[in-house]
């Protein structure tokens, strides 16, 4: 029984490999209906085995976690079930009834990694309110909130307690048909007591839904392969536009997206004329840095498996990035005509993926196609993977042959069989008509962890031909305010981060964490560009409330004239040398009322930045928040550079109705960006995964004290999931 192998557990951490033979849980077919109401009264629930006895996860690794969690798992022909019992002994906390948000509320998920790589998994829980949370767990790319799929789930709440009842349908997993152990865990919020609880000891420096430290899902006899696989996602969509002083324009559009499997462990995604409208809005930030900003992906079509073709590269350069696709060069967006996906694992220890996309043109670029392809073979918590993309120009249906580009990548990552050391390595080349040398990225690199230190390092070599047209890369170019162009210059780069954590367990504190992180930049031969040290100190209390503070200081050679401010002559290309320091606090998480503070003060090059953020919430339990965030950024260089304010205003305001009826309102004032807007959806699901959408939009230009309307639309849309 599992309740007696968790008593006799030794503190001591075991190998990864000997999870599953600690942790096992049976998993027998029932031969009744389960209905998935919340309620537990089926005589199967009474039968099954119990998983219990969870260890705590946070504020401190521990077993025996209090309250207690019984969970129990079952399935028939289709479903494959899992029911809880979650004692409270708090207040139950809900943030939002909005769908996958899981961590700021009282819930509970499984975590499925059916084919047992011990590094990638599904996750499928439920809040106390019984809103859903689906994700795809990844290494690197970490967990996906944004991936979702058809299943069910739903709640009941009693005096003292909660109960939880899930179906997750065999068809939307990944899954080899003769595995009779899946690799299987369940984590816990509790946010009342602020601790995540697990079925199983995972360590402390690992995040708890890490497929690494899965028990084992033991069946009496595995399910089988499923026909019928696929979904078709139709949808409609008209909108009315209104753009400056043009006469108001009605449009219309339909498309579709189709799933189907290929085989019970590789997925089939196909999108014909997609739209994005439904979508969340990205929220402007703020960038006074000399390079562009990193936006995550968010649309449905590139969700599924996305790791198998992102998790190249490192931190700021990544060789192949979603985001590129559907922006024509001066970033605007085009229409993405078709997409088509295939990816999962074509055995349990070699996953691979390909895609081909095809966009139309703009005024500015023309029409292309996009390919990628991507294989990784894993050993263990180990792998080596490849990744080819090709992006071609087309002239209606002739190619453009001079219009081309190509990245080939090759990584390898070793890891330890406890999690705890990696090491890592890359070779990366592009392809371009007319750069022919200095075309390659290479990284090298290490991490160790354990439960109080955490220490990494990396050095990557970025030559100047280097391109990635469907990637990111984060220096490579390097504007010039006087000529007014950018300049691709190579860089090389050092980085290497230390982190100590202490947990007490007691008192008021639930960690320190105390950091340092060096960051070294080289131009190509090796002479100095940038250098950037910094020292920070990390506290949260086991009310939630958080403190973080940090000095940094800073050696830039500049290597082109750069400006800051939109008035006063460019800084000059020399050395410059500053300090800074921030500060930074966030109250109680679990309060009706949040509120959050920041100041950085010191230099800036040449001159200074003060910059204060103000934010603040209220949170109406469970269905609705109120939320502002104002920051102000105080810019002043010696005459004749010139001095700037720039501020901006956001403000997010969500009503849940109820589970299925949700408005989200966000307002942005961004004077960086000369932009004010208004982004307001109501989203209605009227069946599962089966939305109506109404979306106004309004934009604005903010020139000095002028306001013009840049563009002003209403959308409607509606797709089913068949």
């Amino acid at each position: 029984m599992l309740s007696a192998l968790s008593v006799t557990w030794a503190q001591a951490q075991p190998e990864v490999s000997e999870f599953k033979k600690i942790f096992r849980l049976e998993n027998n077919k029932t031969i009744e209906e389960i209905k998935v109401d919340g309620i537990l009264d089926e005589a199967t629930w009474q039968q099954a085995s119990m998983a219990t006895d969870f260890w705590q996860k946070t504020p401190y690794f521990a077993k025996a976690a209090d309250p207690r969690t019984e969970v129990r798992f079952t399935y028939d022909e289709d479903n494959l079930y899992m029911a809880a019992k979650c004692v409270q002994s708090s207040d139950i906390v809900i943030q939002t009834l909005k769908r996958d948000e899981f961590w700021d509320n009282d819930g509970i998920a499984m975590i499925l990694d059916p084919l047992n790589t011990r590094t990638n998994a599904f996750l499928f829980g439920v809040s106390a309110a019984g809103v859903q949370w689906d994700a795809q767990y990844a290494p690197n790319s970490g967990i996906n909130s944004d991936w979702s799929n058809k299943w069910h789930g739903e709640v009941k709440v009693y005096d003292g307690y909660w109960t939880a009842e899930i179906a997750i349908p065999f068809k939307i997993l990944r899954y080899n048909d003769t595995n009779m152990e899946w690799g299987m865990n369940i984590v816990r919020g509790i946010q009342g007591i602020n601790e995540f609880h697990n079925w199983t000891a995972v360590p402390e420096s690992f995040w708890p839904p890490n497929p690494a430290f899965a028990g084992a899902l033991v069946w009496d006899a595995p399910p089988t392969k499923k026909s019928g696989n696929y979904n078709i996602i139709p949808y409609v969509t008209g909108s009315l536009n209104k753009r400056n002083d043009e006469d108001v324009e009605w449009t219309g559009n339909a498309g579709l997206d189709a799933r189907f499997a290929l085989t019970s462990t590789l997925n089939a995604d196909v999108t014909i004329n997609p739209d994005f409208s439904q979508i969340e809005v990205d929220e402007l930030v703020t960038n006074l840095t000399r390079f562009s900003i990193f936006l995550p992906e968010k649309r449905t079509f590139f969700l599924e498996n996305s790791d198998i073709f992102g998790n190249f590269g490192i931190g700021p350069v990544t060789p192949f990035f979603t985001r590129r696709i559907g922006l024509d060069e001066n970033g605007q967006a085009v229409p993405l005509l078709y997409g088509v996906r295939a990816t999962g694992n074509a055995t349990d220890d070699i996953r691979v993926g390909v895609m081909n996309t095809h966009t139309g043109k703009s005024n500015s670029s023309p029409s292309l196609n996009q390919t990628a392809v991507a294989a990784q073979k894993q050993f263990g918590l180990s792998n080596i993977k490849g990744l080819f993309v090709s992006q071609q120009a087309f002239d209606d249906f002739d190619p453009q042959r001079e219009n081309s580009s190509k990245n080939a990548s090759l990584e390898g990552l070793f890891k330890s069989s406890d999690g705890a050391r990696s090491i890592w390595a890359g070779a990366h080349r592009s392809f371009k008509d007319g750069f022919d040398d200095k075309s390659g990225f290479y990284n090298l690199g290490g991490q160790y962890q354990n439960s109080n230190w955490s220490t990494s390092t990396n050095i990557m070599i970025v030559q100047e031909n280097y391109f990635t047209d469907l990637g990111f890369n984060l220096r490579i170019d390097n504007f010039d305010a006087i000529r007014d162009t950018s300049i691709r210059v190579g860089f090389n780069q050092w980085l290497t981060t230390a982190d100590y954590t202490i947990r007490p367990k007691k008192g008021k504190i639930q960690r320190h964490n105390i950091g340092f992180e060096n960051q070294l930049t080289f131009n190509p031969d090796w002479s100095f560009n940038e250098r950037n040290n910094s020292l920070r100190y990390f506290l949260r209390f086991n009310n939630t409330s958080e403190v973080n503070a940090g000095l940094r200081n800073n050696a830039v050679e500049l290597l082109f004239p750069f400006s800051f401010v939109s008035d006063g002559e460019p800084l000059p290309a020399t050395r410059y040398n500053f300090t800074n320091f921030e500060l930074g606090y966030d109250s109680d998480g679990r309060k009706l009322f949040q509120y959050s503070a920041g100041a950085q003060l010191g230099g800036f090059y040449s001159g200074s930045l003060n910059r204060f953020t103000l934010g603040a919430n209220y949170r109406i339990q469970p269905w609705a928040n109120f939320g502002v965030e104002y920051q102000f950024n105080q810019l002043n260089f010696p005459d004749p550079h010139g001095d700037e304010l720039i501020t901006a205003l956001l403000s997010k305001i969500e009503i849940g109705f109820s589970r299925n009826l949700i408005w989200t309102t966000l307002f942005q004032f961004v004077d960086q960006s000369d932009f004010m807007g208004i982004n307001s959806r109501l989203q209605w699901r009227f069946a599962p995964q089966s939305d109506l959408f109404l979306v106004y939009i309004d934009n604005y230009d903010v020139i000095g004290s002028e306001i013009n309307t840049s563009n002003r639309a209403v959308a409607l849309k509606i797709n089913y999931w068949y």
